[in-house]
């Protein structure tokens, strides 16, 4: 006996055996379009079959149900057809005419079971929403879709005890209105209208027999499956035996009907999901903390409370590495500026960092918050190698700040520096001035070093002994009195210069350089160490200066003043270092420095360079930090990396240490100052028209 796949398989060898026979008999293209027209008959044929094996399944369905619930008299339509069709076979064998008669009637008969079919509404609602169904075969399109369609329906009738109402099946499943509907990230459903009165069914859950049962989906604002006599059914997931999860899948994807608590819930752990992984990415591709999801779901929770909430993820409004992190805020409703400013010790609080607010000029809506994460490291201790190598490029490597390694760009060439530098003892400030220092008199221009003599003003001369400064040649005066005259020699010999440049039709040093680079005048550099110090020692002496007498401490005040404030445009650079920096110890040389260095010290010194007391009270919470900790204000000394600053302007940096044996060994220039100042140890006395001049700085 032939097996089943024996026999598929012969007949499409003699289907290929009679398309080549017919190719051969009446030619290609007749052949084709013969094939075509099989085709096109075949799927009539097919299609014809379906849909009254449908039609039929479906009276058959219809006719159990009648007859359970026994409200219609059952009536044997099947005996009155097949004899009826008897009758007409045998008329037909006695009066062969009426064979045409026959096939009318059959073309007839299957015509109008055609209209029955289109007009089926389990017909019409498959092919609403065939295109997004599997596997649409003949078969499945025209009898197994349809079919399964009306049992839910029938199920659907016997649920709802219609019956009850005396309401015929045949109405209860009548189409007035059918449509579809696409809902984004869910699908398609289908619309249809029950005749007669429906019942009134609330969703209550995710495990509703309707839901379950029959896919029935509430209209979203009532949250009734039926109402006013319209249901929704998921018709796809029915035809496609949709699992109720991938069902609840979809309606949480869509969040479209919200009446389910479980879908809200989903929903909103479906986006926080969501959100918390497009953050994670977020931080990871920016090499961010982690800290940073912390802030966000802070102020997720409390953004309404306390005024302010951040800008945005994107990658202008946040970043940051280990050491801080640095947000865009924008300001919630009413709330000022002043406001979040205060509020920001409760997020400082909360959050367990501390917290620095900026004002942004073009956006008066919005501000920077940055949050301290961690204190700054300390880099590896500084050596003169790379001091040298940072200054071949007019650099300085003052430590690390919360961006990095703070590399700080020195004045080169004819430009001056005016540096004040403060912090109380064991604060690091001698090791930081060592570097600046060292870093200042390797700068080059055209092969030739920037500053050619060097004097020192300390009470500690030691200190500058023992790296090995004063024995390079350098001039280091420790007296009040002979620091008064190392800077009347400096005085002496800048006016000396002045009277060059305007013999010489120039105005500054810059202009006398580029008009005579034969003749190019190096700079020099001033060192005065513990200023306050030496100041408060010269208080009790006083000079004779053109007859009178003159407080010490008033005439080295007015000689620095003069030579900060004229002598730097003739080469005359100056560094002042002192323990305190408060604006009354250094007096009126305070506001010439362009370049502010300040370490720790008392909150009221402090609060007389920042008055809205920002930084004395950052600075108070570190006093067991205070080694290598300094504050830099020095806008007119860039730096290569963006930096971040408190209002004031100073951004905080760790320093290095430098071995003092190493800066003794390593520091290889020599100067000439200390012989050319030896060859005049006593300069020439001020006259009193000088003097009038000097104590009317």
């Amino acid at each position: 006996m032939m097996k089943q796949s024996e026999f598929g398989e012969f007949i499409h060898f003699l289907l290929l055996r009679l398309k080549e026979w017919l190719t051969a008999k009446i030619g290609d293209d007749r052949a084709k379009e013969l094939n075509h027209q099989f085709k096109t008959l075949g799927h009539l044929l097919a299609r014809t079959y379906f849909e009254n094996i449908y039609l039929n399944a479906k009276n058959r369905l219809i006719q159990k149900v009648k007859q359970q619930y026994r409200w219609e008299i059952i009536t044997h339509s099947r005996l009155k057809v097949t004899l009826l069709v008897v009758a007409l076979l045998l008329l037909t064998w006695l009066m062969r005419w009426l064979v045409v008669l026959d096939i009318g009637l059959l073309l007839g008969f299957l015509a109008f079971r055609h209209y029955q079919y289109e007009h089926d509404i389990s017909h019409e609602m498959v092919e609403l929403i065939m295109d997004d169904l599997p596997q649409t075969s003949l078969s499945r399109r025209n009898y197994n879709y349809p079919l399964k369609a009306l049992k839910e329906l029938v199920g659907l009738y016997k649920d709802l005890y219609i019956d009850r109402q005396r309401i015929s099946i045949d109405d209860f499943i009548f189409a007035d209105t059918l449509e579809s509907q696409q809902i984004p990230n869910y699908g398609k459903i289908v619309q249809i209208q029950l005749s007669g009165h429906s019942p009134v069914l609330s969703a209550r859950n995710m495990k509703d027999y309707w839901l379950i049962k029959y896919r029935l989906l509430p209209e979203p604002k009532l949250g009734l499956y039926i109402n006013k006599g319209y249901v929704n059914i998921d018709l796809i997931s029915v035809l496609a035996d949709e699992s109720p999860e991938k069902l609840a899948s979809r309606m949480v994807s869509s969040g479209f009907f919200n009446q389910y608590i479980e879908v809200r819930n989903m929903v909103a752990k479906d986006a926080q999901t969501k959100e918390l992984n497009e953050r994670q990415e977020y931080i990871i591709e920016r090499g961010l903390p982690t800290k940073l999801n912390n802030i966000w779901h802070y102020f997720d929770i409390h953004s309404t409370e306390i005024g302010f909430t951040y800008w945005d993820n994107n990658g202008k409004s946040v970043d940051g590495n280990d050491n801080y992190l640095r947000l865009r805020m924008r300001l919630v409703g009413d709330t000022t500026f002043d406001d979040a400013k205060k509020k920001s010790g409760l997020v400082a609080k909360e959050l367990r960092c501390n917290v620095m607010v900026k004002g942004i000029a073009s956006d008066p809506g919005s501000f920077w918050m940055t949050f301290l994460l961690k204190n700054i490291e300390a880099p590896k201790t500084a050596t003169i190698a790379q001091i040298k190598e940072d200054a071949k490029t007019g650099k300085v490597r003052l430590g690390n700040s919360r961006t990095g390694s703070y590399l700080m760009n020195l004045p080169r060439g004819d430009s001056l520096t005016s540096l004040l530098l403060g912090g109380l003892s064991r604060s690091g400030k001698s090791t930081l001035a060592t570097q600046v220092i060292t870093a200042l008199l390797y700068l080059k221009t055209g092969g030739t070093y920037d500053y050619s003599d060097v004097y020192v003003a300390t009470v500690k001369p030691e200190d500058y002994q023992s790296n090995g400064f004063e024995a390079s040649g350098m001039v280091v005066k420790g007296n009040p009195s002979d620091i008064y005259d190392m800077l009347s020699y400096v005085d002496e010999k800048a006016t000396a210069r002045r009277d060059l440049f305007t013999k010489n039709g120039c105005k500054n040093i810059s202009e006398y350089n580029s008009k005579f680079p034969t003749k190019r005048l190096g700079k020099w550099l001033v060192v005065f160490d513990e200023y306050a110090n030496t100041m408060a020692a010269a208080e009790s002496e006083k000079v004779e200066i053109a007859g009178k007498k003159v407080k010490l401490s008033i005439a080295i005040e007015n000689l620095v003043v003069k030579i900060t404030q004229e002598h730097a445009s003739r080469g005359v650079s100056f560094i002042c270092i002192t323990q305190q920096f408060a604006k009354n110890a250094i007096g009126r040389v305070f506001d010439n420095f362009n370049a502010q260095v300040l370490g720790y010290a008392r909150s009221n010194v402090w609060n007389s360079v920042d008055s809205t007391q920002e930084m004395s009270k950052y600075i108070d919470a570190r006093d067991d930090e205070r080694r290598g900790m300094f504050f830099i204000n020095a806008p007119d000394y860039p730096v290569d990396i963006p930096q971040v600053t408190f209002n004031s302007g100073f951004t905080e940096v760790k320093t290095a240490n430098i071995i003092t044996d190493e800066v003794r060994a390593d520091f290889d220039r020599k100067f000439d100052t200390a012989k050319k100042y030896g060859g005049n140890d006593s300069p020439t006395s001020i006259d009193a028209p000088a003097l009038e001049a000097l104590f009317k700085i």
